[in-house]
């Protein structure tokens, strides 16, 4: 009797363990994807003062979907306290729910920028 107890005391603790352990990944898929979006955010922050203007937000991000008066309307719709100014961190929160499985993509793509980035500095350092 006592063995059954502890396979199923173990079998418990070993899905407790794999659910954790999907959290984890699930987080660090998370954090690498909002590293992507933090850094789109900082190419158009082109006076590195680590904000964005409504002119350097409708700069980078207009693409002929949203009309400027739309693009205006989300830039102030994200910048609640009116301070014209967009932290690069409050607005990478603000998008981050809105990605959902992006997320996934987003990191895989970090992924793949970092080993890219590993195999040309390997290819530099084969050719000099």
């Amino acid at each position: 009797m006592l063995a059954c107890t502890e396979m199923i005391t173990m079998c418990l603790q070993s899905a407790k363990h794999e659910h954790l352990r999907k959290q984890q990944e699930l987080d660090h898929n998370q954090n690498q994807g909002i590293s992507l979006v933090q850094d789109i955010f900082r190419r158009a922050d082109k006076n590195d003062d680590g904000k964005l203007s409504l002119e350097e937000f409708q700069s980078y991000f207009t693409d002929g979907i949203l009309t400027d008066e739309q693009m205006q309307e989300l830039y102030y719709s994200i910048d609640r306290q009116q301070t014209d100014n967009l932290d690069i961190d409050k607005l990478s929160e603000y998008f981050t729910p809105h990605l959902g499985e992006y997320v996934n993509v987003l990191s895989a793509l970090e992924k793949l920028n970092v080993v890219i980035l590993k195999a040309m500095d390997k290819t530099k350092e084969l050719s000099v």
